[in-house]
């Protein structure tokens, strides 16, 4: 299991023993990982292609510039995780625990993560283009930097959160919660407007 620089296709991982491995340049696609443990696992250049990782205990493993392109989180165990100059591009999250873990320039783009719990993470710099962020706890999040262009937000909560210099879409100034959230003023123009109010001088 230790072979890098392969391709795996269609295989069966579910309830797999392979934590505290190390992975490079290997490329998974459709492959089944449920129940498997993969908790200290280090992968990098890594690339997994709509890959099921339904219960798998990811806990303490290391990402970097690995990708997780169309996969199936659920019920995944992201817990101390690492993930840097990663992507989650197309894939799915359901009742994962995503929190406390580091998320360092992370593509969130068309994920979908409603409903997730994400209190207090720092995903200053990531992107969430278009990502579903539908009733999530963003609440004393940092998205500092952070592009949620496209984004659905409706029900997000993030009051709280620090949003110096995101970029948001009128969507996200009417349809998620803000209370005490840190804005620029760029972006208190923008709330206002989404508002229907008139900004001048």
């Amino acid at each position: 299991m230790q072979v890098d620089d392969e391709q795996i296709v269609g295989e069966d991982f579910s309830d797999a023993q392979l934590d505290q491995q190390q992975w490079s340049g290997r490329n998974y696609v459709a492959c089944n990982f449920r129940d498997a443990d993969l908790s200290g696992v280090k992968t990098t250049s890594v690339v997994f292609t709509e890959c099921d990782f339904t219960g798998t205990d990811l806990t303490e493993s290391v990402h970097v510039d690995s990708a997780f392109r169309s996969c199936t989180f659920t019920r995944t165990n992201l817990q101390h995780s690492v993930f840097r100059r990663s992507t989650f591009i197309g894939s799915t999250f359901d009742d994962c625990r995503m929190r406390p873990a580091t998320y360092d320039e992370v593509d969130f783009t068309l994920v979908g993560i409603g409903g997730a719990d994400l209190r207090g993470v720092d995903l200053s710099g990531c992107r969430m283009v278009e990502a579903n962020l539908v009733d999530t706890d963003l609440r004393k999040s940092v998205l500092t930097s952070v592009d949620l262009s496209g984004a659905r937000a409706t029900g997000a909560r993030l009051d709280n959160a620090d949003l110096r210099g995101a970029r948001a879409d009128v969507n996200l100034w009417v349809a998620a919660s803000l209370t005490g959230a840190k804005i620029e003023l760029t972006q208190a123009v923008a709330y206002a407007q989404a508002h229907g109010l008139f900004v001048e001088g």
